[in-house]
């Protein structure tokens, strides 16, 4: 059938527990050239530690149409589709947020271009991406801490990113499980030069240091990363999974800091799994642990390994490890978080744990327990965890454990 509705249930989890509900139709033969249209409309609600006052509500909506051919000014000769497999994809979406201590309005456009320049290798590049941010209500105590430092004030603000980026994307893997194989994906992108020059040649006047676009400031920055995996095929039921991540996000021009969507952040199901989302870092930060947490930063190291085999039926299990953190690049208003090479070992935060997997071939289920073997927040010299309680008396009631849930493989 061209046409097909759906319904996708996904789970999520922090301290707390939650889920999503998306409702998918699709048309794939929209104006008789093999055109995709999809729309999407998308509710989730999550609690966000033990106290139910701590939650999260979002709901949004995203439509795209993909073309199966460059549209101009790119080539699109028989040849070239046939060789090289090229789409074109227009997409827009909207999405609401409410969080504990504010809310906030997305919406986003993208017109961007994917082609296979080998079977193993992909590119995507969006020469137009376009992201507007409203934060509609900010608590008055989380305004206060924003305030008390410019590098989060300049984070949680209005804001206009218009840029383009590019996608590397190269994967070996085959049908035959028994081959080992390489997955690397690489990703840049970049913000603001555009309306910076317009701005400049313009000679438009700046409003609290920067200029404005669409009644708020844009944007301007540069950020890439780079994630690296090799699956080690031991037998047709085990392997070993490794994993390198790095990533940073540079702030210049008419930015003191990188918006806060772009940042990125620790723990959580696919990160360092002993820590909940958001709850790790930024460097040998001290965080409130009486409060919300929700760091991020602008710099990222992160090495996994995972040991993957086969119990059951569809039950899986693994082992893990994962070694990491999240810096800023150039704030000093928060103790410990600014990145410094000589530092990197001493704010390298260590998990390990276990998990167990439902494999229902259509979707994989995964439950994932860590538990903190060394935590970079706590005082030099006992940074390593010895047990339960004593980890309990360094952070006043902070907990060794963390539990996770997840969708697909974490990497």
């Amino acid at each position: 059938s061209q046409q097909s509705y759906r319904v996708e249930l996904e789970g999520t989890h922090s301290d707390g527990m939650g889920g999503a509900l998306n409702l998918v139709y699709q048309n794939k033969n929209l104006f008789r050239g093999a055109e995709l249209f999809s729309l999407k409309l998308k509710g989730a609600y999550e609690t966000l530690s033990q106290d139910t006052i701590m939650h999260s509500l979002e709901y949004g909506a995203e439509t795209s149409l993909r073309f199966p051919k460059f549209i101009l000014p790119f080539l699109r000769t028989e040849g070239f589709i046939k060789k090289y497999n090229p789409t074109t994809t227009l997409l827009a979406a909207y999405n609401y947020q409410k969080m504990p201590f504010y809310t906030r309005k997305m919406a986003n456009a993208t017109f961007g271009y994917n082609w296979n320049s080998n079977p193993y290798t992909s590119h995507i590049v969006n020469p137009l991406q376009l992201n507007i941010v409203m934060l509609d209500t900010i608590d008055p105590a989380f305004r206060e801490r924003i305030e008390s430092s410019s590098y989060l004030a300049y984070s949680y603000r209005d804001v206009t990113i218009l840029g383009s980026s590019y996608s590397l994307i190269f994967s070996n893997q085959t049908i035959k499980r028994s081959r080992d194989f390489w997955f690397f994906r690489f990703n840049a992108e970049t913000s603001g030069n555009l309306l910076g020059f317009i701005s400049n040649l313009a000679g438009q006047d700046k409003k609290d240091g920067s200029y404005n676009v669409f009644g708020r400031p844009f944007a301007q920055y540069l950020r890439a990363d780079l994630d690296l995996r090799y699956n080690l095929i031991i037998n047709d039921v085990s392997s070993i999974v490794y994993r390198g991540f790095i990533g940073a996000g540079i702030p210049y021009g008419n930015s003191q800091a990188i918006p806060f969507e772009k940042q990125y952040f620790g723990g959580g199901a696919n990160g360092i799994r002993a820590w909940q989302v958001r709850t790790l870092g930024p460097g040998s930060h001290v965080p409130d642990r009486s409060s919300f947490l929700n760091q991020t930063a602008d710099i990222k190291l992160e090495a996994n390994i995972e040991y993957r085999f086969k119990l059951f039926w569809i039950l899986e299990s693994a082992f893990f490890l994962d070694a990491g953190n999240i810096w800023s690049y150039k704030d000093n208003s928060i103790e410990g978080a600014q990145f410094h090479f000589r530092n990197v070992m001493r704010d390298m935060a260590v998990g390990t744990g276990m998990g167990l997997r439902f494999n229902l071939d259509f979707v994989l289920i995964r439950a994932d327990a860590g538990i903190k073997l060394r935590d970079p927040s706590l005082t030099a010299g006992s940074k390593w965890i010895r047990n339960w309680k004593d980890y309990s008396d360094k952070t006043e009631g902070g907990r060794i454990f963390s539990f996770v849930l997840g969708i697909g493989y974490p990497f």
